[in-house]
């Protein structure tokens, strides 16, 4: 499906190229697709949906350095990982210093990036809704609603990093239409809710799951609830009314039963679990033509005397602070030996087991890539335990910070007692457990620091207390870097101000 997919989106990206140069040159192409002309069979309409799928992807652009992928980059924001290797690039080191600026090259891939993939969007919703094609009516519902998802999630990642953003949900015709005013949170997020709605009255008569990567009945609802908690929090702050919706929409998934958290921590590292049971929506991975680099990534840097894996001296993009490895319950099974993390490993020579300096991250590790240096492993953006996690504190919020709810107390032990199975299940839960436990368990996952926006508040390891979020020194930080407000927007990349003059906060 990949490689498909990389075929498409050059394809539609020469039809929406086509389609702004045919209003700017007053030409008609006669040899390239534009989207007045597109969209007029089935194939294309499949095509030109498939094509959406390479944007999601871009988490792994990077820079030519080691381990400078943006998803990385991400992870570094909340101040729980370190960088073992040395950042040779005053960009990644910014994400580290909270210092990042408006000609940090991370921020405008990650603007650009999602702009393209929503001009895209635009493009494919306007040709489908537009196209007279006969097809099959579910198949068509459901490949829109799988563009309106796309959409919803782009702008999602869009307003969180950025706040006030251009909303554009129109195909570009001319050049005026790219210096578009910004739009208020409430705006953008009131397009995504609006989005994801529809979306989910389109797929309604789809399946919750599917094992081939598209977008599912259940990954509209899954991204939905997570949409709703965090308009119930910072910055819009609708309380009540939100939580309930977020933890109303994460219990469709719930009772739907089409999901169920893996029995062991491996079993999220098994390529024969992917998009299947845990995990709801991924980045599709192929080995030869789409590989990962995430095994590769959280290698241990300096390279161990013996080699643990083929690419051994790729790593060190990514580790956990010590302090934050050790903020974890004692006999937690994600910081058992190969659980989440790992303090030794096999050489690949098979003399024995070789020591690290410090624990590192295990949760992607690729025994094929460790064997052969490719990885077509898939990278979790939506899993099941996040949802289970969402659901419980949604209605612990909603209920006033505590509840007793059976669902919610179930979702939650769920994920809290597969990490501690000989713990005994509570009778309530609070929301500084449940997020307690949202940090332990989608760490490393571009999860975070999303969390941290939302709710304002961060775990802090030394004492294992939920506490405010300004004001903190994380471990992973340079030493006496404190988060301010000021911190938590990404400014707008240079980049796109000398494009857009009305970018200005």
């Amino acid at each position: 499906m990949k490689r498909l997919i990389i075929t498409v989106a050059s394809s539609l990206a020469v039809a929406l190229i086509a389609g702004s140069c045919n209003a700017f040159l007053e030409e008609n192409f006669k040899t390239a697709l534009s989207p007045k002309s597109y969209f007029k069979t089935e194939e294309q309409i499949v095509a030109g949906v498939n094509g959406l799928y390479t944007f999601v992807d871009d988490l792994f652009d990077g820079d030519i350095e080691v381990g400078t992928q943006n998803f990385i980059f991400l992870d570094y924001l909340p101040g729980y990982a370190v960088r073992p290797r040395s950042a040779g690039s005053i960009y990644l080191s910014q994400a580290m210093s909270l210092t990042v600026s408006e000609e940090n090259t991370f921020i405008e891939k990650l603007w650009k990036s999602a702009y393209t993939a929503i001009e895209n969007c635009n493009s494919v919703i306007a040709g489908i809704e537009a196209s007279a094609v006969t097809m099959d009516a579910v198949t068509k519902d459901k490949l829109l609603g799988e563009a309106y998802f796309m959409r919803a999630y782009h702008y999602f990642n869009l307003v969180r990093l950025w706040g006030e953003v251009p909303l554009k949900t129109s195909v570009t015709s001319d050049l005026s239409d790219v210096k578009l005013p910004l739009a208020t949170q409430e705006a953008v997020y009131e397009r995504i809710e609006r989005d994801l709605t529809r979306a989910s009255e389109l797929m309604a008569a789809s399946p919750w799951t599917s094992t081939d990567g598209r977008v599912t009945r259940g990954a509209v609802y899954t991204l939905l609830a997570k949409v709703y908690l965090t308009m119930a929090g910072y910055p819009l702050q609708k309380g009540t009314e939100y939580y309930a919706k977020a933890y109303e929409t994460a219990h469709e998934v719930y009772t739907s039963g089409q999901f169920y958290l893996f029995s062991n921590y491996a079993a999220l590292r098994d390529p024969a679990n992917a998009n299947a049971g845990e995990h709801i929506w991924m980045i599709q991975c192929e080995q030869q033509y789409a590989g990962s680099p995430v095994h590769n990534d959280m290698l241990p840097y300096p390279e161990p005397e013996k080699p643990i894996s083929a690419n051994s001296a790729f790593g060190g993009a990514l580790a956990p602070a010590q302090a934050f490895y050790d903020s974890y319950t004692e006999g937690d099974l994600r910081t058992a030996e190969k659980g989440y993390y790992y303090t030794e490993h096999e050489a690949t020579d098979g003399s024995g087991v070789v020591q690290l300096d410090r624990p590192y991250i295990y949760k992607y590790w690729d025994s094929n890539c460790a064997s052969t240096g490719k990885s077509g492993m898939n990278y979790p953006l939506l899993r099941y335990a996040d949802l289970l996690l969402v659901m419980a504190e949604a209605k612990a919020q909603a209920d006033g910070g505590s509840t007793t709810d059976r669902d919610a107390v179930d979702a939650y032990w769920m994920v809290r007692g597969r990490a501690l199975p000989e713990a005994s299940k509570p009778g309530s839960v609070t929301f500084e457990e449940v997020y307690r436990e949202r940090l332990w368990e989608l760490c490393f996952e571009s999860q975070t620091w999303f969390d941290l926006l939302r709710t304002r508040k961060i775990l802090n390891v030394t004492t294992g207390e939920v506490v405010n979020l300004i004001g903190y020194e994380a471990p992973g930080h340079n030493e006496g870097c404190r988060f301010e407000e000021e911190d938590l927007l990404f400014p707008y990349p240079l980049r796109e101000k000398r494009l857009n003059p009305n970018l200005t906060r």
